[in-house]
């Protein structure tokens, strides 16, 4: 599932030829090593120690990028809704009909979650702990606009084909 492997060695030089740490890489290895925790662990069971200790930085850095353990947690449910919703979006749902565009919508939801373990088991993480940490991401709360929207888009249209098919039937039934 982890698009960035974690490393035990984020001591990678920085591509703009000044040396020194890599942010981005050091912050994206922290990610998927909490990811893996997080997974694994749950939130009260995973432990920033660990973490740290498994991407060979401190907490001092990984509070440094994410603030707490609530922001880690935060932010690796975001990457995790990023990832799926970026798929979605290369669906091209707006050109089917839309009964078609929602089984294909819930065809990739349910193929995406058989295949990456470690996405079900965040959400069952959260569900746990009822969503708090989800109402704490204004991210996840964008992100998932443009599913809710291709969905209210297709029932909306169902809806109307389905009152437009009433309409028709009452006029050819009198």
């Amino acid at each position: 599932m982890h698009d960035v492997k974690p490393s035990r060695h984020v001591t990678k030089r920085s591509t703009s030829g000044r040396g020194g740490y890599d942010p981005e890489l050091t912050r994206r290895n922290i990610l998927a090593v909490a990811t893996r925790e997080f997974a694994e662990k749950g939130y009260s069971g995973a432990r920033v120690d660990e973490i740290a200790a498994q991407t060979n930085t401190s907490k001092r850095m990984i509070y440094y990028y994410f603030e707490d353990k609530e922001g880690l947690f935060v932010a690796v449910l975001e990457d995790a809704y990023r990832r799926i919703r970026q798929i979605e979006a290369t669906l091209d749902l707006v050109d089917l009909e839309p009964e078609a565009a929602i089984r294909a919508l819930v065809g990739f939801t349910f193929d995406y979650q058989n295949s990456n373990e470690d996405f079900i088991r965040l959400v069952m993480v959260e569900n746990i702990h009822q969503g708090i940490h989800l109402a704490r991401s204004r991210a996840i709360q964008d992100l998932n606009v443009s599913v809710i929207n291709t969905f209210v888009r297709s029932t909306s249209e169902a809806s109307s084909m389905v009152s437009s098919g009433r309409a028709s039937m009452k006029s050819t039934c009198t």
